[in-house]
């Protein structure tokens, strides 16, 4: 008996299937971009992962990042969007006496999944560098920042792109907060190949 209710379910699901290729969707990209988490205080690469978008590739220097911010009275968040189609890149919460966490991307691949190269990339002139979502009376550290990634085949490769490279700074916890919990993010964007 469970032959045959399994022949039959096999000859429904086979039945289901079509050989005509416009019955698919495929997603094509013409353009992503690469967030690349670096701890806060000690400069250390701690993972990334390369999103692939559906709006075209703007050809400006600059790399075309909207930010939704919503002060933390007690909790908030932030959102950064690629223009012009609001597509979600990054969001995170931030909580004045606690501690947020990122919503989104939700999973980073560990620094062990990316290539490394051999040489390490010279640090571009720091007119090269946009930062996102400026503070004022914050110091952001180019140099160490940029030190922690200057070794990574995917940031070779998105240079190559021509943009400005993006600096974010995600701060969770806010109020006393704590550095600890804090986080730089380098966010590059290109044509992939």
């Amino acid at each position: 008996m469970k032959k045959w209710i399994l022949i039959l379910l096999m000859g429904i699901l086979t039945g289901c299937l079509d050989d005509n290729d416009n019955d698919y969707i495929y997603h094509t990209h013409d353009n992503s971009v690469v967030l690349l988490k670096i701890n806060y205080t000690d400069f250390e690469f701690e993972g990334g992962i390369e999103l692939f978008l559906h709006s075209e590739f703007n050809n400006s220097d600059t790399i075309p990042i909207s930010v939704e911010y919503v002060s933390p009275g007690d909790f908030g968040s932030i959102s950064l969007f690629y223009e012009p189609r609001e597509e979600l890149i990054f969001d995170g919460s931030i909580i004045w006496d606690g501690t947020g966490y990122r919503k989104f991307p939700k999973r980073l691949y560990h620094p062990d999944n990316f290539l490394y190269l051999d040489e390490e990339i010279e640090k571009p002139a720091d007119e090269r560098f946009q930062i996102i979502f400026p503070e004022e009376g914050v110091d952001y550290p180019l140099e160490s920042i940029w030190n922690s990634i200057n070794d990574l085949s995917i940031v070779n490769r998105y240079l190559k792109g021509g943009k400005n490279i993006g600096i974010f700074r995600y701060t969770p916890s806010v109020g006393e907060g704590n550095p600890d919990e804090w986080s730089w993010y380098v966010i590059m964007n290109t044509v992939p190949d």
